[in-house]
């Protein structure tokens, strides 16, 4: 047991984690910055710059945690939700500097609610492991696609004369 701690709390976890941070934050700030110039120079509905700062959080957050948690395929879901959550946290903490003050509000929690989901979701989808498929190699399969639907296709009447 021991063991499996030292592994999980390693300096080369951390640092993954940290970076799978940097990637989540990398993607958010473009995302944000290009919906921003997309408000200025056009007649972009500002209706939608709510909407538009989750999907950035959502796509930055499962861009990290999915790093997250192909770096360490073991503790997949640990590493992609402490990813989400200190994104959250940097997230607030950006926040509240530039607003110069601390409050946490509905939108904070909504916030730290879908980033932890994006974590959890990312790192399922991140694990998932596509089967080898069993390709023909006589052929393209084209003409056993036609054939078969020539002779296998809905109900057959017995043809007899009258």
């Amino acid at each position: 047991m021991e063991e499996n701690y030292k592994n999980i709390v390693s300096s080369g976890y951390f640092k993954g984690i940290l970076k799978a941070v940097a990637v989540s934050l990398t993607v958010t700030l473009i995302i944000l910055l290009v919906t921003a110039l997309l408000l200025c120079f056009t007649d972009f509905p500002e209706m939608y710059t709510f909407p538009s700062a989750i999907a950035a959080t959502v796509l930055g957050v499962f861009s990290g945690s999915s790093v997250a948690a192909k770096k360490n395929r073991s503790n997949s879901l640990l590493s992609a939700m402490l990813t989400a959550f200190i994104y959250a946290f940097i997230s607030f903490v950006i926040g509240s500097i530039l607003e110069r003050r601390v409050s946490f509000t509905l939108n904070t929690a909504l916030f730290v609610v879908i980033a932890l989901l994006t974590g959890a979701i990312a790192s399922i989808l991140s694990n998932r492991v596509k089967g080898a498929k069993n390709y023909n190699k006589s052929s393209s399969g084209i003409l056993e696609r036609i054939n078969r639907k020539k002779t296998s296709g809905g109900y057959r009447f017995k043809s007899r004369k009258l």
